[in-house]
């Protein structure tokens, strides 16, 4: 099973209920954080640059560790946290890679 938070089913409103989608907004926002290539190198030291690299680390350290708040989040979200995991390794992985478009 695979995940992408850009696939129809993740963004089809009228498919799920409110909170199911609060909860895939979270994730899709981040998947969106953690492969943010802004602030990457450290020429960058403007503020929103420092802000999107602590974004980027905070987010990529949630969707990769297997806390209690990331399980909870993907239950409520009605997805696999093992699938939104591999698919977020994945992600970084291409992004790291510096590929534009990741296959979930």
């Amino acid at each position: 099973m695979s995940f992408d938070p850009s696939s129809r089913e993740m963004t089809n409103i009228s498919a799920v209920a409110g909170e199911v989608t609060l909860f895939r907004a979270v994730i899709a926002r981040a998947f969106h954080d953690a492969l943010n290539r802004r602030g990457i190198t450290n020429d960058n030291v403007d503020v929103e640059a420092r802000e999107a690299r602590v974004l980027r680390e905070e987010a990529r350290e949630w969707l990769l560790t297997d806390s209690l708040d990331f399980r909870r989040i993907c239950q409520w979200a009605l997805l696999e946290p093992e699938a939104v995991r591999d698919s977020a390794v994945r992600a970084i992985e291409a992004c790291d890679a510096g590929t534009t478009r990741v296959a979930a």
